[in-house]
């Protein structure tokens, strides 16, 4: 991926990469003081389209208002500036990156009195993840998910992420695609980057909030294209017990789209899966502009 080009959109203007680079003393760099989104764009046959923009730039928003980052544009200037950038790149099937961070004025554990806001976007190439393969062999990870009272888990911020990173090393070590965390009370939480559905007796369940997990747009895609395809869901704890009994598990997220769970640990799940089958199918058309159901959700540029 590092040899893939990259265009980037700085403060403002689009700049050459070999100037997006960030101060060595940036206390984002330092501390994880920022605020992210991940979005991707499609190739549709009526040109390229960009999934849930403005939901993510609003969720971006969100975060960067619960860390005091200050972000010097209008929601509208953002999407704008996501829509330039991408046709900068050239490209019709990437990944786009949004970036808030706090700059190098202070180090002191307090920046937002005191740090600018700068704003990133990023465009390259970035495949869906395992899209080779059929599906994630995964672990219950022995890294607990953080608490919500310690870390907002519905905020999506740059430093939070290190749960992640140390969850996935492990479950990488260990020979496995991916991590299951729990949560402070033993509940089945997410994945490392992704929310987690099952399937038992025809109803795809997955957890909120209360379980510490973020809301990923992608979730909410699943549970809209549930509604309109009839397929029943329910919003409820996951217990591990609950994962290992399900006839059927999943991941989603912006990178992941939906990928089916081979195995969790010892436990290997029926290569019949129905529903999830249905659901893999009916979001990759949505997105790809094949559904005009969900046409709402994409953004042409």
């Amino acid at each position: 991926m590092s040899s893939a080009p990259r265009t980037y959109w700085i403060d403002g203007r689009i700049v050459p990469s070999a100037e997006a680079h960030a101060p060595a003393l940036s206390h984002g760099l330092h501390y994880g003081t920022s605020v992210f989104e991940g979005i991707r764009a499609y190739p549709t046959p009526r040109g390229t389209a960009i999934f849930r923009l403005d939901d993510h730039l609003r969720r971006l928003f969100a975060s960067a208002e619960h860390y005091m980052l200050k972000i010097p544009y209008t929601l509208e200037e953002l999407h704008d500036a996501v829509i330039e950038t991408l046709r900068a790149s050239g490209m019709n099937d990437a990944y786009i990156r949004p970036l808030a961070y706090f700059g190098d004025e202070t180090i002191a554990l307090a920046p937002g009195p005191r740090c600018s806001t700068h704003v990133v976007f990023a465009v390259f190439g970035f495949p869906p993840l395992m899209q080779d393969a059929p599906g994630a062999r995964a672990t219950i990870s022995p890294i607990q998910k953080f608490s919500s009272k310690a870390m907002p888990a519905t905020i999506k911020a740059g430093g939070h992420y290190t749960n992640s990173v140390l969850a996935l090393h492990d479950a990488a070590k260990r020979g496995f695609d991916e991590a299951v965390l729990l949560n402070v009370r033993g509940e089945v939480a997410e994945g490392s980057g992704e929310n987690i559905f099952i399937v038992k007796d025809g109803v795809a369940i997955t957890n909120d909030a209360s379980a510490d997990i973020l809301y990923g747009i992608t979730r909410d895609s699943i549970l809209t294209i549930c509604a309109r395809e009839g397929i029943p869901t329910a919003i409820a704890p996951l217990t591990v017990a609950d994962l290992l009994a399900a006839d059927e598990a999943f991941f989603t997220g912006t990178a992941a789209e939906v990928i089916p769970i081979l195995c969790v640990d010892d436990k290997v799940f029926s290569d019949d899966r129905p529903i999830t089958a249905r659901l893999r199918t009916t979001y990759a058309n949505a997105v790809r502009g094949g559904d005009p159901r969900f046409e709402d959700w994409l953004t042409y540029t």
